[in-house]
Parts: C-alpha cells; structure tokens; sequence
C-alpha cells in the first residue's frame, strides 16, 4: 500500500479539483493507494509519504497570487519545497491555474512532478523565451490586447516534468443548497446523482448566456475580450436569449435547461464551469476550437461534441445564425456531449488509472 499525501486548498476544499479523490477512495484504496488529506502546510504529518500532492492555490494569498509574488515569498515556499522533497518519494505540483499556460515555472526544479489541469499539445511553448508570448495562447497576435500577460519559461531540461492531470470536469456539478455544499464530497452519487436534462425536452430560448461587458483597460479587459464579444453581438441577434447580469443559481440552472445553444468563450482559461453545466443540461455547447490542448477527460470533439469557433470570434454570428436554423440537425451534438460526459463521470477506472499512471 502507498500513501498519497494531498495538500488541498483550504477554502475550496469542498468543491475543488480533489473531489474525484473523495468520490473515488475507496476504489483507489483498493488499487493500492491510501489518500491522507490536509490544509496545513505546517502539518508533520505531511512528511514521510510516498508521494505528495501539493494544490497549487494553497498558497493563493502569496506567491500563487502573481500579483503577491515576491522575491521573499518565492524564496520562503521554494525553501518549504526543497525541505519536503527530501522526505516525500516523489513531490507533485498540481498547477490549478485556468489556463494552459504556466506562471508556476519557477518552482518546477523543487519537484518530481509538475500536472496541468489543461496542457498545450506543443509543449515547446512552455520553453519559449520570446517575450512577445502571452501566458494564454490564444490572446497572441490580438490587436486590441491592452497588455501582454509575460511567464518565465520552463527550462528545457525540466520539461518532461510537465504531465497532464485532470480537468475540472471531475468536480462536482451536482445542485447543492449553501449548507449542503459542504456535503459534496462525502455525498454518494448513488443517492443524489447529477441530474440530466434530456436534449429532447422543450427548449424556448434559442440560446443562454449570462454576464456583463467589461469595460476597463486592464487584464481582465484582455482576458474578457471573447465574452465581451459576445455580449456585444445580442443586439443584432433575432433569437430568444437569456442574458444580463448573473442571478441565482436556481434560475441559471432553469435557463440552462431550456435553451438550444450555450456558449462558453474562454476566460482567465479554456475550460469552464459553463462547458459541463450545458453538457449536464442537454444544450448544444459553442466555444473556441480547443484543438491546441490536450486535457483529461478529453469531451471536447470538434463537430461531434461541440461546435468550434475562431479564437478572434469572427465568425461567432455566421455559427450562432447557421446552428438555431439547424437545430433538429445540430442537436446530435448535445446527445455526443451529454453521453460522453456522463460516461467519464462515471468512469472511475478511468481516473484511477490516469493517477496510477502519473504517480509511476
């Protein structure tokens, strides 16, 4: 039996990436792994593992946070890694960021293993020292970028450390009360399982997407272009849209459920919450082409799963147009994703085969 050690993000620990840990124990302990979890990195008992997995925005109020990171926080969490790494087989970072992208390079000589929830397919991005690069691939060669988002490359010889790990498919999209959130982890699937909308059922809204224009000149400026976009666009659409500002989650979910098309434009990364939410609701998913990474469980098929877009969103509005017209026709789409989804939900070989893989 090995000890899996993982140090998980306080304030998310009831609903981060670690859920499929909590959903999946026993069989991993049956495959030979014992999970031990913490939230203090001053824990003892963080020693002496087998191995040891470190949730990156642990330390999301100091050097994780790029906006905290210094010289003397660099040096206080690089001198805590080299001190585990002495007592742990192997020491994993689990680089939660949203993006592809790395800003997390300079620690990576302090560990065995670096994961990426989302990873580029050409990894020799990560080494590049071009400093024209921006962390986000896709906001590349932009002409309205206001501001390039820089990263420390990857040195050369620490590359085959970067491994891909899972994505945030595996959390849990269950519907939970603010109370019984807290239960998610240890709430069996068996007695509240995701519950699916059928494609099939009537759809009034032609499409969904809720949020506001940003308007500022900074990075989230930069990393909002795509849903601004979109926002921009609704005036000229002849369709039934639910828009405007966020309300509650149980409207959300009820607007979800009955549209056609969701679209779901990248962000601070790719993947979204918004991606399983429309799969869940039996929606067609619209997002930009996601054919330069390469993520676990891998549910973005273009044309079979979701409907690919430019990353500049030139032709938002010939697709929006082209696939409400289609409906009957494009809806197979919502079937393949809502399938495939269900299907690595449920896939925990799937899972612990893909840790076991990692950890060796």
């Amino acid at each position: 039996m090995k000890t899996l050690k993982i140090l998980d993000w306080p304030s998310q620990r009831f609903f981060s990436e670690t859920h499929p840990f909590h959903k999946w124990r026993r069989e991993l302990r049956e495959s030979g792994i014992q999970l031990e979890f913490y939230t203090d990195h001053t824990s003892s008992k963080l020693r002496n593992a087998d191995f040891l997995l470190i949730h990156s925005r642990y330390f999301i109020n100091g050097w994780q946070d790029i906006y905290k990171r210094s010289p003397e926080n660099e040096y206080e969490l690089l001198l805590f890694l080299s001190g585990l790494k002495k007592t742990v087989g192997k020491l994993i970072w689990f680089d939660a960021a949203d993006s592809s992208g790395s800003s997390d390079f300079p620690i990576i000589d302090f560990v065995d293993i670096f994961l990426k929830k989302q990873m580029l397919k050409d990894k020799r991005y990560y080494t590049e020292k071009d400093t024209e690069n921006d962390l986000r691939i896709w906001l590349n060669n932009r002409k309205l970028k206001t501001e390039i988002t820089e990263f420390k490359p990857c040195p050369k010889d620490q590359l085959h450390k970067v491994k891909l790990g899972w994505n945030i498919g595996l959390n849990d999209y269950r519907y939970f009360g603010y109370k019984m959130g807290r239960l998610s982890n240890y709430l069996s699937y068996y007695l509240y399982p995701t519950r699916f909308s059928k494609v099939e059922k009537e759809r009034p809204f032609d499409l969904t997407f809720r949020g506001s224009i940003h308007r500022g000149k900074d990075l989230k400026n930069t990393v909002s272009y795509q849903r601004n976009t979109i926002l921009h666009l609704f005036d000229n659409l002849n369709m039934n849209i639910a828009s405007g500002p966020n309300v509650s989650k149980f409207r959300y979910w009820r607007e979800m459920r009955k549209t056609k098309l969701s679209i779901s434009p990248f962000g601070w990364g790719e993947i979204c919450y918004r991606d399983f939410e429309t799969f869940i609701a039996g929606a067609i998913l619209i997002k930009p082409s996601m054919e330069h990474l390469d993520t676990y469980p891998q549910l973005f098929i273009p044309q079979e799963t979701y409907i690919p877009l430019r990353w500049d969103m030139e032709d938002l509005e010939e697709t929006l147009d082209f696939v409400t017209a289609q409906y009957p026709y494009y809806k197979q789409i919502a079937e393949n994703g809502q399938e495939r989804y269900r299907s690595a939900i449920n896939d925990g070989d799937s899972f612990i085969q893909s840790i076991l893989q990692i950890l060796n």
